[in-house]
C-alpha cells in the first residue's frame, strides 16, 4: 500500500480531497492532511510563517504514514509545503517521499505574488475570488458568510508571499510531477516551467483549466497523480536519502 498524502490550498481544508478517496484505485490510500494550528486566545491560528509550519506538519505526516511508502501531493500553497517537506525529510536523513506532485504552484525559487493585496474590503475580495473561480455565485452578495475563510486565506497567502527560497544542497532526488492550468490567473505557466531547475527527474504538464485544478478536475489530474503513486514499488528495506542541510545564500 502506498500512502498519497494530500495538502490543500491557501485558506482551504483537507475536505477538498474527499472525492479522491472515493476514486483511489487498489493499492493507494489517499490521506488528506489538515495543516497544523496553534490554539490561541480567541481562536486557532497557524504558525506565523511557512517555515514554521513545516516541522509540525512533518510530525503529522509521519504519524499518518508510519513506515509505509508515501507520495506527497500539494495544491497551490500545499505544493510549496509538499516541496519543503520533501527537503525537510531528506535533509534529516528521514524516510523521504518516493515522489512529489504539485499543482498550481510555480517553482519555489520564483517569488509568489500576494493576490489579496488591494482587496482589503471583504466584498471586493469576494468578487475577485468569484471572478477567478474560487467562490460560487451564491456567496457574492453575502461576504459575511465566508469571513473566517477570507481571514485564513489572507494569512496563508501572506505566508506564501513572505517565503524566501534557500538554495538546495543538490537537485531533488525524487521524481517530481508538476501540473499547471493554461488559464491560471495566479501562477504563470512560465513560473511552473522553472521546476526542472530543482530536480533530476521533473516533468511539467499543462492542463486545460484555471488555478483550482483539484475542484475543476474531470479526472486528468487525479489519474495522473494516482498513476505516479501506482508506479511506486514497496521498498521496506530502502536506505533513506541523505541530504546536507542548506543555509541561506
Amino acid at each position: 500500500m502506498t500512502k498519497l498524502v494530500c495538502l490543500h490550498h491557501a485558506g482551504g481544508s483537507a475536505s477538498v480531497f474527499r472525492p479522491w478517496q472515493s476514486y483511489a484505485p487498489p493499492g493507494i490510500d489517499v490521506v488528506p492532511v489538515s495543516l497544523p494550528e496553534d490554539r490561541a486566545e480567541g481562536g486557532r491560528t497557524r504558525p506565523g510563517s511557512i517555515g514554521a509550519l513545516v516541522p509540525a506538519l512533518a510530525d503529522l505526516v509521519r504519524k499518518e504514514v508510519g513506515d509505509e511508502d508515501f507520495v506527497l501531493f500539494g495544491k497551490s500553497m500545499g505544493g510549496l509545503l509538499a516541496y519543503l517537506l520533501t527537503r525537510y525529510f531528506g535533509e534529516r536523513g528521514d524516510s523521504a517521499p518516493k515522489a512529489l506532485a504539485v499543482a498550481s504552484f510555480g517553482a519555489p525559487h520564483i517569488p509568489w505574488r500576494n493576490f489579496t493585496d488591494g482587496y482589503e474590503d471583504d466584498r471586493t475580495l469576494v468578487r475577485y475570488l468569484h471572478r477567478i473561480g474560487s467562490i460560487p455565485d451564491w456567496v457574492v452578495e453575502r461576504p459575511e458568510w465566508v469571513a473566517p475563510y477570507l481571514g485564513r486565506l489572507r494569512e496563508d497567502v501572506r505566508r506564501c508571499a513572505d517565503f524566501r527560497f534557500e538554495p538546495q544542497g543538490g537537485p531533488l532526488a525524487v521524481p517530481v510531477r508538476v501540473f499547471i492550468g493554461d488559464r491560471d490567473p495566479l501562477v504563470p505557466v512560465e513560473a511552473a516551467r522553472r521546476w526542472p531547475e530543482l530536480g533530476e527527474d521533473v516533468e511539467v504538464r499543462v492542463l486545460s483549466g484555471g488555478h483550482f485544478l483539484v475542484s475543476e478536475d474531470i479526472g486528468l489530474l487525479r489519474q495522473s497523480v494516482f498513476g505516479l503513486a501506482s508506479d511506486i514499488r514497496p521498498s521496506a528495506h530502502a536506505e533513506p536519502a541523505i541530504w546536507r542541510t542548506v543555509g541561506p545564500s
